[in-house]
């Protein structure tokens, strides 16, 4: 079964919807998205668009939008997630619904719009960062697939 795909492009031409182990973009969503992650346990207002699927994934399974039998299906008519996406359901087999939603809903910021609200003191040292940044994006992979395993099957 598929999975919701943090490497995955939104769009060739939407750069706040693209992920790659080098480059990471942060984005801030707009409020409705923001109330969606929220919910689902995110804190402040600047993500990566890896730590916006999860919280996406976290929010479908606190909510139980997904099909037990189908779990590639995820039901939201009637819910705050259906509303933005404009639809009653989508397949995560076929998730252009969730990506055309992440381009409205997310605003790309620079670099140094990013570094200055990403929480890291500039009296920090390069080598503690780059320490600090490897051993949580090992510990996020690792729970992003726990979360998700119900997607796959």
């Amino acid at each position: 079964m598929a999975s919701l795909s943090t490497s995955a492009q939104c769009s060739a031409s939407d750069g706040a919807c693209r992920s790659s182990p080098r480059q990471i973009k942060q984005v801030r969503p707009k409020l409705p998205l923001l109330k969606i992650l929220q919910a689902a346990g995110a804190q402040g207002e600047i993500f990566t668009v890896t730590q916006v699927m999860h919280f996406l994934g976290q929010y479908i399974t606190m909510k139980q939008l997904y099909d037990p039998r189908e779990q590639h299906m995820v039901y939201c008519s009637g819910d705050l997630l259906g509303e933005l996406l404009g639809c009653q359901s989508f397949s995560v087999k076929d998730p252009s619904p969730l990506y055309a939603m992440l381009r409205k809903n997310l605003v790309a910021l620079t670099t140094a719009t990013a570094g200055s609200k990403s929480g890291y003191s500039k009296s920090r040292p390069p080598e503690a960062k780059r320490r600090g940044k490897s051993q949580f994006q090992e510990k996020y992979r690792r729970r992003q697939y726990a979360h998700t395993a119900y997607l796959t099957g």
